[in-house]
């Protein structure tokens, strides 16, 4: 059933009680329900403009607070207040009738967009304190200041108005009511009671309805499992179920994208921005643990000439079993990754008593028991270079893959030296 059927099917009752008081007081509650309209619309645009100044005094204090401390909260807590204010701003849209009220709203609406302006400006320059943005800092913020004061002056006197509205309409809502008392007394109350009751039941379960969909919305913008849809078969229903439809469809995606993004598919390896991605993040956790930590850097020898003599196949082929080779040599705790065209990188975690070399010689074990296969039709050699990070020292990752690249080319030249053939038809 659809929401205008049940809607429709809840006012049934109530109609069949109003029609006769109907009778006798028609022109009195045409009056009185307009007017309370009127008032809840008044008392609508009073609480949405209270709410535009809280919104912005949250925004413009977490904008202050991010440029003071830097901590992340304050820019989230600035993006919600954000979100809220723009909310507010069409929500006072849509209770806003009268025409002078109406012509005071877009210039709201401009002051507000512009000093979110000059608080996006504010969030850019964020905490990089130099004379140059300082003084754009203080531009930025003596500016807002003085937007904020127009807008203050334009929601006081907009709430002004609001009240004197309100008044003359309670007023007339007070007559009307006093007119037709002794006819409503009863039968009126009565009604009402039952239409409000329906309704605010009927508008909880929406409004619940309403909120478990913003919430599976925002758990679809943070990449969060979603709840179970609304079973429902009205309108809200069918858009609870296209939403965790949706978010299911993206969550899929997304997982493709990120293993595209950082998984080499030819390896099957990290790629580069993966292997960084999680090395750098690995360097952080050893220095605050106090771990050691190596960094085995990897050239495969001969890939051109395989490349040139045996074709591209017989040159992926090689790097795939290079990867092998390092893939059944590590553990499962190290990270590896191929950095591109024939280089290689293993960042080896352990405790303090973690032995590079013991890597090194068990990855030339492996590479020996590879090479040992009949049926070859090249040997696979790499040219290893390793950097070691005594326990709480901090460097980054880019440093420890140029000290163990510079220890790779001593390795490369000493085998270029004795001459050791690395492939064979």
């Amino acid at each position: 059933m659809s929401l205008r059927s049940k809607m429709l099917a809840m006012s049934t009752i109530p109609v069949i009680v109003l029609v006769f008081a109907v009778t006798y007081a028609v022109s009195a509650q045409r009056t009185a329900s307009r007017t309370n309209e009127e008032v809840d619309r008044t008392t609508g645009v009073r609480r949405e403009l209270a709410e535009i100044q809280h919104d912005l005094a949250i925004a413009e204090s977490s904008v202050r607070g991010f440029v003071l401390t830097g901590h992340a909260r304050m820019r989230e807590d600035y993006s919600e207040a954000v979100i809220e204010l723009r909310g507010d701003l069409e929500d006072l849209k849509a209770r806003v009738t009268e025409p002078l009220q109406r012509n005071r709203l877009e210039p709201l609406e401009v002051l507000v967009e512009e000093r979110l302006a000059t608080l996006q400006g504010v969030l850019r320059i964020g905490r990089d304190r130099t004379p140059e943005t300082q003084d754009r800092l203080e531009t930025f913020f003596l500016h807002g200041q003085t937007i904020t004061n127009a807008i203050r002056g334009l929601t006081e006197q907009m709430e002004l108005t609001a009240s004197e509205l309100m008044t003359e309409r309670i007023a007339a809502r007070d007559a009307a009511f006093a007119r037709s008392y002794l006819i409503q007394v009863i039968a009126m109350p009565a009604a009402i009671f039952v239409a409000m009751t329906l309704m605010a039941g009927f508008t909880g379960g929406i409004v619940k309805r309403v909120a478990k969909m913003g919430e599976n919305a925002y758990r679809l913008d943070k990449g969060q499992p979603l709840d179970r849809p609304d079973t429902s078969n009205d309108e809200l229903g069918s858009l609870s179920r296209a939403i965790v439809r949706t978010g299911a469809h993206l969550s899929d995606l997304q997982a493709e994208l990120r293993r595209h993004a950082t998984v080499d598919d030819l390896t099957g390896l990290a790629n580069r921005r993966g292997f960084f991605a999680l090395g750098e993040h690995e360097l952080l956790v050893a220095a605050r643990t106090r771990s050691s930590v190596a960094l085995l850097f990897m050239d495969v020898d001969g890939l051109k000439r395989v490349n040139d003599e045996l074709g591209h196949v017989a040159g992926d082929m090689l790097l795939k079993e290079a990867a092998d080779v390092i893939r059944e040599t590590i553990r499962a705790s190290d990270i590896a990754g191929r950095l591109g065209g024939d280089e290689f990188c293993v960042l080896l975690m352990g405790d303090p008593a973690l032995d590079p070399d013991r890597v090194v010689d068990r990855m030339r074990d492996t590479l020996d028991q590879h090479n040992a296969r009949e049926g070859r039709t090249f040997r696979v050699s790499v040219s290893m270079g390793i950097a070691s990070l005594p326990p709480g020292r901090s460097v980054t990752l880019e440093e420890l893959i140029d000290a163990a690249d510079e220890r790779m080319y001593e390795d490369k030249r000493a085998k270029q030296q004795e001459a050791q053939p690395v492939w064979s038809i």
